[in-house]
């Protein structure tokens, strides 16, 4: 090798170097900037505090008249199973299966704060209570659940922390009503709260629950890959031939008439949440992913009925949406009706 030739090797590993120590330095701060200079996902969240309220509505409404069966007096046989997930036991004190007024006080309560939740009234408050309330039923009864309760135990304590009331909610409207703007929110905080932390909070609940999702996906894709149904393409027939699930019995044995319309679907719903932590990295690919695996969830609850898991699985895919993008979706969407609604010229 000429002596020029190396000069030129050590120049470019020089000047690389360099470009890496930028990129590195300025990694940092754009970091601090994405997580305190504003609260991201904010109609995300609201979306999901409507969804996850109507599915904790779907849990509680249609049951209410077996209550006493499913967590009271009547669901004493499950306590063995409960009391081995170790519970916290003052939580348990909150539908007590000995006092059926205290019993019934407390389910109404619930009841009353998942409406406030859907409607977003009080929300800063109303959520840490619908928190404690919605894990004490839980400790009642462990048979009832289909893996939405558990995700949404584990996301009502993160977004304790987050914004959920900034869109669609009863607490906007307020806010309009006495003419505060949403940038001076963090301007309510207690004097000795920094200004940046409700934003950092509400953000770091943004990772989490993100987080949290793609375990969801890689874990059931890992466990998928070991079942010989998904790989050969009839896990999703399988699925819809079980009678037990069946919400539309003529729609469900409709869905599974075609052998590659099957396997195509088992196929796609294995692959897109294997590669759901890859897919999100890139913007177009992200929302393809939160496309398909949305119709998903939507086949699941309409098909199965599994309703309340796939509203809360809809909801956390949805954080991954950004406000732009919906701001856009709903100027797009209002182009489109006054299009329609315009006389024609």
């Amino acid at each position: 090798m000429s002596r020029s030739a190396s000069v030129d090797d050590e120049k470019t590993i020089a000047t690389t170097g360099r470009r890496d120590r930028v990129a590195l330095s300025t990694l940092w701060p754009r970091l601090q900037l994405w997580l305190t200079g504003r609260k991201h996902s904010t109609i995300g969240f609201s979306v999901l505090r409507v969804l996850f309220g109507v599915a904790m509505l779907i849990v509680l409404v249609p049951s209410y008249a077996d209550r006493h069966y499913l967590w009271g007096a009547g669901a004493w046989w499950v306590d063995p199973e409960a009391n081995r997930r170790g519970w916290w036991e003052p939580l348990r004190m909150l539908f007590p299966k000995d006092n059926a007024v205290v019993f019934d006080l407390s389910f109404h309560v619930l009841l009353a704060l998942a409406v406030l939740f859907v409607v977003g009234f009080r929300t800063r408050w109303v959520t840490p209570l619908l928190l404690v309330f919605w894990v004490g039923l839980s400790t009642n009864s462990t048979l009832l659940g289909n893996g939405g309760d558990t995700l949404m135990r584990i996301v009502l304590f993160f977004v304790v922390f987050a914004d959920l009331s900034r869109h669609f909610s009863v607490d906007a409207w307020m806010r309009r009503r006495r003419g505060i703007r949403p940038s001076r929110l963090s301007g309510r905080m207690p004097t000795w709260v920094p200004p940046w932390l409700a934003i950092w909070a509400h953000n770091t609940v943004l990772i989490l629950c993100v987080f949290q999702i793609l375990l969801v996906y890689l874990v059931s894709s890992v466990l998928k890959f070991q079942g010989e149904e998904w790989l050969d393409g009839t896990a999703i027939y399988y699925a819809l031939s079980i009678e037990q699930f069946h919400v539309l019995p003529a729609l469900s044995q409709l869905a599974w008439q075609s052998a590659p319309v099957v396997a195509l679907a088992t196929w796609t719903a294995l692959w897109v949440q294997m590669l759901f932590p890859v897919l999100i990295l890139w913007k177009p690919t992200r929302y393809a992913a939160v496309f398909v695996i949305t119709g998903m969830h939507l086949s699941i609850a309409i098909l199965l009925g599994l309703w309340p898991f796939s509203l809360a699985m809809i909801a956390l895919d949805l954080l991954l949406v950004r406000d732009e993008s919906w701001i856009r979706l709903g100027s797009r969407l209002g182009s489109v009706r006054r299009g329609l609604l315009s006389p024609a010229t």
